[in-house]
């Protein structure tokens, strides 16, 4: 067969597919188009120089797009496929050799990824300045343009590099199939569908015993380290017993119903049940692919918007006053007026009158390690298989003025909280020989300290010091274990219009640094977090898009699968003298089955993931339950709409095709 000739059958082929290949380059077009705008951002000079921790966050994001490109491929070809093998069986009866379908195939899939690379690059260049103008928004960054975002030609290489890999494999995967197919195999394979499992009531069990699991581990599970080492193994649980039970579990169910014959054998359940036994049995695969995708966009949206809206909280715990300047001297009793003095002549540097800064403090204090053994705090040994708890202790007079209260305490009081707030489930702790009487605050751990931590205000440096000679820490050159130093830093905000603040911050910096201070400003801690969440959320955000893609793939090659084997069916029900009216409505009750079930599913997948997906937000400062509880809402709340949707604009190409 000629050129030509191979030509013409793939455009008379291209046109009679349409209905499944338009979608094809469109979700693969959109994934080369996230591609190219991940690979335009991290080469970006704006990006580099203004937002210098972005990159790795926009690294991982090209390899999951890459990853998720590769499955989708894979999927909608399989799909496509599947679909005209009784055409390449046609072909081979009428006497075209195999190499004459490989050369047909060649043309048609050059021609599609052709027009996904298009959309990839011309469609990545116009969306990623839209994306672009976005993620510095998020962070906070009104001074980027949209002349920041040139034409990325490395960029388009990588995208045609993706695309060239993937035609490849395509190509080689199906001459693969053609070549080991005869047209009797063929034909069979179009209307094979993916078959009830042997073994169902051993699945069945497996699949109930592996979603228990997992379910009990996301609801048992306590603290942000555990949390972080049982997570993937809850969701791989779950994963699997989501697909063992669909392929098992529905079909008992409605294999039940058909049992029962006083049910089974009326009209209109004799109808949905036989049809839906029927696409379970095709379809429960793809039914529980939709559900782990739509899962995971709702787990990622939720977690990801509760991360940037905690942006402000985190910033307030870490920085209560606009400017800190924090010294390495050891802070003693008797050198703690001169420490004062050091600080605050630092902080006036740059100012020309005396009393230019205001709601200012000193704040003494030190941060250990402990566990917890019932009510006692003991020093935490690295020979000893324990649990470890973040400490900070600090001392009643500063945390008075941070918090403008006049709290009095006794030698065997404390203030107490945590950052976790089962963590608080006591009256009393023992610290050595002394048990203190706890009277609980509101947390003021720092939101960046991920992992379980205490903080203890005690009422002076003697008591201070009493704790920390029983909470010591461990030398790791020498091995011993030492009292952990006290030290101090100032806090404080500048009157209205006493120095210009870019001068004062350049003075501070300078000054900072030529005496060996830290010297941090709000401002500064504000960009850092919005750059960091920011980029968590823009990614978060891509995640969603990406599993959106799949579901929408999965869910129309589904409806077009369904659609033209039910076209066949209902006009044999019509032949036999079933009225239009009946046979409708057992349709609309099997593709609304079908349209909730996913739905519920990845809905309660979500719900029971809640608790231990907040534990894990405790590593990026989101500490209360209720603030991701209250995300994830508002996320499956919209994605409620949006999968309706979906659903609707898919159900039409099904209706096009039995009706």
């Amino acid at each position: 067969m000629k050129w030509g000739m191979a030509f013409g059958f793939a455009k008379r082929n291209l046109h009679a597919n349409r209905l499944l290949e338009i979608p094809f380059v469109l979700s693969i077009g959109i994934m080369f188009l996230l591609f190219n705008i991940m690979v335009s951002l991290l080469s970006n000079q704006y990006v580099l120089t203004r937002h210098a921790d972005l990159p790795s966050v926009i690294q991982f994001g090209v390899v999951i797009i890459a990853i998720f490109t590769f499955i989708f491929v894979m999927y909608a070809n399989g799909f496509l496929i599947k679909r005209r093998n009784k055409e390449f069986a046609l072909y081979g009866i009428l006497g075209l050799e195999k190499k004459h379908i490989r050369k047909i195939l060649f043309i048609e899939y050059f021609a599609l990824f052709i027009c996904t690379l298009m959309i990839g690059v011309i469609g990545g260049y116009i969306f990623g300045k839209v994306t672009f103008i976005a993620l510095n928004y998020l962070m906070k960054d009104t001074a980027g343009s949209l002349m920041d975002f040139p034409f990325n030609m490395m960029a388009c290489i990588s995208t045609a590099i993706l695309s060239f890999i993937l035609f490849v494999i395509i190509l080689i995967r199906n001459n693969i199939k053609i070549y080991l197919a005869t047209p009797v195999q063929l034909l069979g394979n179009q209307h094979r569908g993916e078959g009830e499992p042997k073994n169902r009531y051993l699945f069945l069990l497996l699949g109930f015993i592996l979603l228990g699991a997992g379910y009990a581990i996301a609801l048992t599970i306590q603290g942000i380290l555990s949390s972080l080492i049982y997570f993937f193994s809850a969701a791989l649980l779950v994963l699997l017993g989501t697909y063992l039970l669909y392929i098992s579990f529905s079909i008992f169910i409605l294999k039940l119903q058909r049992s029962n014959e006083k049910y089974y054998y009326k009209p209109t359940h004799f109808l949905s049940v036989s049809g839906l036994l029927y696409r379970m049995k095709a379809n429960a695969v793809s039914l529980a692919s939709v559900s782990i995708l739509s899962t995971g966009v709702l787990i990622t949206l939720s977690a990801t918007a509760a991360i940037y809206s905690t942006v402000q909280k985190t910033v307030d715990n870490v920085m209560p006053r606009e400017y800190l300047l924090s010294s390495d001297e050891i802070v003693t009793t008797e050198n703690k007026n001169e420490i004062e003095h050091i600080l605050y002549t630092a902080a006036n540097q740059g100012l020309e009158v005396s009393n230019g800064i205001e709601d200012d403090y000193v704040s003494y204090g030190y941060m250990t390690s402990a566990t917890r053994v019932g009510n006692e705090l003991k020093a935490l040994k690295s020979d000893q298989a324990q649990k470890p708890y973040f400490m900070i202790v600090s001392d009643l007079a500063s945390y008075n003025k941070r918090t403008h209260q006049q709290i009095a305490l006794k030698d065997n009081e404390i203030l107490m909280c945590a950052n976790q707030k089962n963590l608080l489930d006591l009256d009393e702790v023992k610290i050595g020989d002394i048990t203190y009487r706890i009277h609980k605050v509101p947390n003021f751990i720092p939101s960046t300290y991920a992992v379980e931590s205490y903080g203890i205000i005690a009422k002076d440096f003697t008591v201070m010091k009493k704790i920390g000679e029983v909470l010591q820490m461990k030398n790791i050159d020498t091995g011993e274990y030492y009292t952990p130093d006290i030290t101090a830093n100032l806090n404080w905000n500048l009157k209205s219009n006493v120095v210009d603040k870019v001068t004062y911050f350049a003075t501070q910096s300078t000054y900072a640094k030529e005496h060996s201070f830290d010297f941090e400003t709000r401002e500064e801690t504000i960009k850092k977090a919005y750059e960091l969440n920011g980029g968590f959320l823009f990614l978060g955000v891509l995640i969603g898009i990406i599993f959106i893609v799949g579901t929408v793939l999965i869910t129309y090659y589904k409806q077009i699968n369904e659609g033209y084997e039910d076209r066949e069916k209902f006009q044999i029900m019509k032949k036999v003298g079933l009225p239009d009216q009946l046979i409708h409505q057992t349709s609309n009750s099997q593709v609304l089955w079908l349209f909730l079930a996913p739905l519920a599913v990845a809905t309660l997948h979500s719900l029971v993931a809640s608790k231990i997906v907040s534990q894990l937000l405790g590593l990026f400062a989101v500490n209360s339950y209720m603030e991701y509880a209250q995300m994830l809402i508002a996320v499956i709340g919209i994605f409620f709409i949006v999968y309706f949707v979906i659903f609707r604009l898919t159900s039409r190409a099904y209706y096009r095709i039995v009706h």
